[in-house]
């Protein structure tokens, strides 16, 4: 019960633009989306949704009629508690160069597009748009809604950023990139 509370409070809307191309790619993070923003993610030519909290039943699926072009590519929940894999990077960073590469709009998100979702978004800032480390936390905590209750989450950054300068991970190994593949 909480979690759906804290969820539908915290949410308030949060869509993002990350990064853009001129052949125009593009890539938001977003929260878990009402009909409304199903429309919105249409009007702004969003073909691809990657679902990190395994909600799309209740939402993308629930709402298709209003975004057909709509297609979900990952639906699954992840957890704040546990890093991310490196085979979910390797997939994630394929399907980041194929939309770039087609000009494709894409956008992923979790509940309240706070957590999950600025972890996510602090990796491809890192990698892809050069951010520092420190960028890439302040911006996570600066989108997201009670970073306070997901301490776990910092660490778990500076250890992408260790990953994607191929370092040893300097943090304790429960926040550290999972070696999978």
């Amino acid at each position: 019960m909480f979690c759906l509370s804290f969820s539908a409070f915290a949410k308030t809307n949060n869509l993002h633009l990350i990064d853009s191309a001129p052949n125009g790619f593009a890539i938001y993070r977003a929260s878990q989306p009402d009909a409304k923003d199903m429309k919105r993610f249409c009007d702004l030519g969003i073909t691809e949704m990657m679902v990190l909290s395994g909600s799309a039943d209740d939402n993308e699926i629930r709402y298709q009629a209003i975004c057909p072009t709509l297609k979900v590519v990952y639906n699954v929940r992840q957890s704040t508690k546990i890093p991310l894999k490196t085979s979910f990077l390797n997939d994630f960073d394929a399907w980041v160069a194929s939309s770039q590469a087609a000009g494709k709009k894409i956008a992923f998100r979790c509940e309240c597009g706070c957590h999950r979702t600025g972890r996510l978004a602090a990796y491809y800032e890192m990698k892809y748009q050069g951010a520092s480390q420190a960028t890439a936390l302040r911006n996570m905590k600066k989108i997201g809604k009670w970073m306070l209750l997901f301490p776990r989450l910092k660490p778990q950054v500076r250890s992408l950023n260790d990953f994607l300068k191929d370092e040893d991970c300097g943090e304790k190994r429960k926040y550290c990139v999972i070696k999978d593949s």
